[in-house]
């Protein structure tokens, strides 16, 4: 940034030198005018030129005879002839000075020839008024009076802007007055002193001449500076709107396009431009798209389209591009006549600027595609709580018991495979069953699901604890294959307080009392895993206040050592045995720090028999 920073500086500092050497510049450098102002400039002195050489073969024709006219006339007419000959295939080349230099140059192809064409040309142009005038002059016999024609033909070529006609109207009137003032028979001068020394006398009209010119050189160099700062304003105002992304077209009264910036070629490229193409500066007003401004509008956007009539207009649309279709904005901004103010270019009648709105669209669609999966997304996951609420079973109702469960799905997923059932078996005693089926989403819920509805049935049907695993895990194998799940199955007799555990590969259960909190481990293979089915079957006493919790792996698998898991587990259960069950479990889930809600779905089922 700091070496930016003095780069810009540096340049700033060189432009603002090169500006003020080039203000105390007293001479011009003779850069050409723009075309169309040269051309306009020529026209009228070569119909000054010839009206003159007419004027002067009438008078000589009076004065001395058609043969010596015509001898007179024929340098002046030769001059004028090579003048107009010369600016043959110039032509007009309005806005030509939008691809100048600081002087307005012509750069590019054949701008050598053509410079050196119009130099040709009003350098003819100078030495025929010039001619016109030393003819004068001799058919005046000397008349001083006459001489002021050639004060006027120096302005001519001061008004060119270009050295080689201004210096050729200096030379002619010294060397004129010099060599013919020599020559017998020529009077150039009427009065003694100068027919007798005529060089010194040339030598004095010429310094006359060069002080009458000096206005006019001001007055030149002046208007060159004036032109470099346009020219400057304009190539910045060129790279602005060059390098704008949106299209900007200028176009005239009949609609054709004056000027237009690489960003609207780009945009409008399906439509060749005629003749030269317009990167950043206008040529001949070529009819790009050989319709007026409503036609041009309207050839671009599908429908009907009128150009606004006074005030700023925008519709939106679309540019045709082979097959596709570039949705744009197209801005019409009329440019009244008469109101532009000096310096503007009184062609213009309105900008059309053209917005490419692709971007912007795809951002909308990208938008509402957003909206509309996330209201999806809304919607599934309200699915799946209610698919999950309808699985699970109502709630526990048994005299000497109280139940609480707390359930918290991955962030990843809105449902798992964490599932838990309960009911009061033929014989009083309590069922209660703990899943984890492996996977993720709704497929593993159902595969949970499908554990505890065979674990239930079988129970029901009076299969023993000790075989429950094994029989569950014969009959899943047939109905779902792949399924893999540990469980945790314990039967519960609320009067006694007798507790029986079977295990299927899942963690211990955790027995908590008034004197701290232990582990109780029934040891299996999981249903889906080799040889599934349970050790054997654990036994315990919940007495009265104290509470079994049940849990999934979710609950300690937040670190990959286990023991610590269980061991924060225990600890963080073991300080809320005299809290409400509903308070119990639910903290279970908040309190343990290696609870991995980010990555799994956790359960806690806890089950109290209250104090007498």
């Amino acid at each position: 940034m700091h070496v930016t920073t003095v780069e810009a500086t540096a340049h700033e500092r060189d432009r603002r030198t090169h500006v003020r050497r080039e203000r105390g510049r007293l001479l011009p450098h003779g850069t050409p005018l723009p075309d169309d102002v040269w051309m306009t400039r020529h026209r009228s002195f070569l119909i000054a030129t010839w009206l003159v050489c007419l004027a002067t073969f009438g008078w000589a024709t009076v004065a001395q005879g058609v043969g010596h006219a015509l001898l007179d006339c024929l340098p002046i007419a030769a001059a004028a002839l090579l003048g107009s000959l010369a600016t043959i295939g110039l032509g007009s080349r309005p806005g030509a000075d939008a691809d100048a230099g600081a002087g307005g140059v012509d750069v590019g192809a054949g701008a050598g020839s053509r410079r050196w064409r119009r130099e040709a040309a009003s350098s003819a142009v100078m030495l025929a008024l010039m001619t016109a005038s030393a003819v004068a002059v001799h058919l005046s016999h000397g008349l001083t009076e006459a001489h002021f024609l050639f004060f006027v033909a120096v302005g001519a070529g001061a008004a060119y802007q270009t050295w080689a006609p201004f210096l050729t109207a200096i030379g002619f009137v010294v060397l004129h007055h010099g060599v013919l003032a020599s020559a017998p028979g020529h009077p150039i001068f009427n009065h003694p002193a100068a027919q007798e020394h005529p060089w010194r006398w040339a030598l004095v009209h010429g310094g006359l001449l060069a002080l009458a010119a000096a206005v006019g050189v001001a007055s030149w160099r002046a208007d060159e500076l004036v032109r470099g700062r346009l020219s400057e304003l304009g190539a910045r105002s060129r790279l602005i709107v060059g390098t704008v992304a949106d299209g900007i077209v200028a176009l005239d009264e009949q609609g054709r396009v004056l000027e237009a910036n690489p960003a609207a070629l780009q945009l409008l490229a399906p439509v060749p431009p005629a003749r030269d193409p317009l990167p950043g500066g206008a040529r001949d007003a070529a009819p790009v798209t050989g319709r007026r401004l409503e036609e041009l509008v309207d050839g671009y956007v599908p429908g009907p389209a009128r150009a606004a009539g006074g005030h700023v207009s925008t519709r939106r649309g679309s540019v045709r591009r082979g097959d596709r279709c570039t949705p744009v904005a197209i801005t019409v901004a009329p440019v009244p006549g008469g109101h532009l103010g000096e310096g503007r270019d009184d062609r213009v009648r309105a900008v059309v600027t053209l917005r490419d709105l692709s971007s912007t669209v795809r951002a909308q669609d990208a938008e509402r595609a957003l909206v509309d999966s996330t209201a999806r997304e809304r919607a599934q996951r309200e699915d799946v709580a209610a698919l999950s609420a309808a699985v699970r079973p109502p709630a526990l109702r048994v005299a000497g018991l109280e139940a609480a469960v707390a359930y918290e799905p991955a962030a990843s997923a809105p449902a798992g495979g964490d599932l838990y059932d309960w009911l009061r078996l033929p014989s009083g005693e309590v069922l209660l069953i703990v899943v984890d089926a492996m996977g993720r989403g709704t497929a593993a819920t159902g595969e949970a699901l499908a554990v505890t509805t065979t674990v239930r049935t079988l129970a029901v049907a009076g299969c023993p604890l000790g075989e429950l695993v094994a029989r569950a895990a014969a009959v899943l194998e047939v109905t779902h294959p792949e399924l893999m799940a540990t469980v945790l199955i314990a039967v519960l007799d609320p009067a006694s307080g007798r507790l029986r555990l079977a295990g299927g590969g899942h963690p211990p259960a955790i027995l908590v009392g008034a004197d701290g909190a232990r582990e109780i481990t029934a040891e299996g293979r999981g249903i889906g895993y080799p040889s599934p089915g349970s050790c054997a079957v654990a036994e315990a006493v919940l007495a009265a206040g104290e509470s079994l919790v049940l849990y999934t792996d979710g609950l300690v698998e937040g670190t990959r050592d286990i023991d610590a898991g269980l061991r924060e587990l225990a600890g963080t259960a073991a300080s809320l045995a005299r809290v409400p069950v509903q308070e119990f479990v639910e903290r279970l889930l908040t309190d343990v720090v290696t609870c991995a809600r980010d990555d799994d779905d956790c359960l806690a089922l806890v089950v109290r028999r209250p104090a007498a």
